[in-house]
C-alpha cells in the first residue's frame, strides 16, 4: 500500500552540535563536583594541619607548688615536683608531674625563693646537699650556692630562678618556665 504523505530525505545534523553539548555539560559535571569535593576536603585539611599553625607560647604558667606550712621550721630547700596538666598537638594529659622545684625559706613573712632543679649545663636533675649548703649535679660536678649562683663546674650559668607568688595566707605558687641548657644566657623554651 503506498502512502500518499510526502516522504522527506532530510535528517537533522548530529555531528557537531550533539559532541559541543556533551562537552559542555561534561565540563560543568566536573566544575560542580570538584567544587561539591572541596566541602569536606577544606575543612579535613584545616582540622590536620590546626597544630601546625598553632603558635607556640612562651612564658610561664602559674602552678601551686605547697603551702608555707610544709616549709615552716626548715632553713634549708626542699624539693617539690612541679604537677600540672600537659597538651601537645592532639592530646590532652591529666596532671601529672612534669619537673621539679626546690624552695628555699627566706624568713619570716618572706616567700621562699624557687630553683628548677634542672642542671643549665645539660640538662640532669641537681641534688641539694645540705652539710654544704649547696647545690650539685651529679652529672658533670657542676656545683651552686644556695642562692642558685654557680661554684664550680661546666655550667654556662646558675640555677634557673623561678618567680614565687604567695596566694591566700600561705599557698605557694611559681610562674614556671623551662629553659635552654648550654647557654649562658636564660633563653625561655615553650613548655
Amino acid at each position: 500500500m503506498e502512502s500518499n504523505a510526502p516522504q522527506s530525505d532530510h535528517q537533522p545534523p548530529t555531528c557537531c552540535g550533539e559532541k559541543r553539548r556533551g562537552l559542555v555539560k561534561g565540563l560543568l559535571a566536573a566544575a560542580i563536583g570538584g567544587f561539591v569535593a572541596l566541602f569536606p576536603f577544606v575543612p579535613g585539611l584545616l582540622v590536620v594541619t590546626s597544630p601546625l599553625r598553632k603558635k607556640r607560647k612562651l612564658g610561664g604558667q602559674m602552678i601551686r607548688i605547697t603551702t608555707l606550712g610544709a616549709l615552716a621550721g626548715s632553713k634549708q630547700p626542699r624539693r617539690f615536683q612541679v604537677i600540672a596538666s600537659r597538651r601537645d598537638a592532639w592530646n590532652k594529659y591529666p596532671p601529672e608531674p612534669i619537673a621539679g622545684v626546690y624552695l628555699a625559706p627566706q624568713g619570716e613573712g618572706k616567700p621562699p625563693r624557687a630553683f628548677s632543679v634542672t642542671c643549665p649545663h645539660l640538662g640532669c636533675a641537681v641534688d641539694y646537699n645540705g652539710d654544704i649548703d649547696e647545690y650539685q649535679c651529679p652529672c658533670h660536678t657542676s656545683a651552686f650556692a644556695a642562692d642558685g649562683e654557680t661554684l664550680y663546674g661546666p655550667s654556662p650559668r646558675g640555677l634557673d630562678e623561678l618567680a614565687v607568688e604567695i596566694r591566700g595566707k600561705d599557698e605557694v605558687w611559681i610562674d614556671y618556665k623551662r629553659f635552654a641548657v648550654g647557654k649562658s644566657k636564660r633563653i625561655e623554651i615553650s613548655s
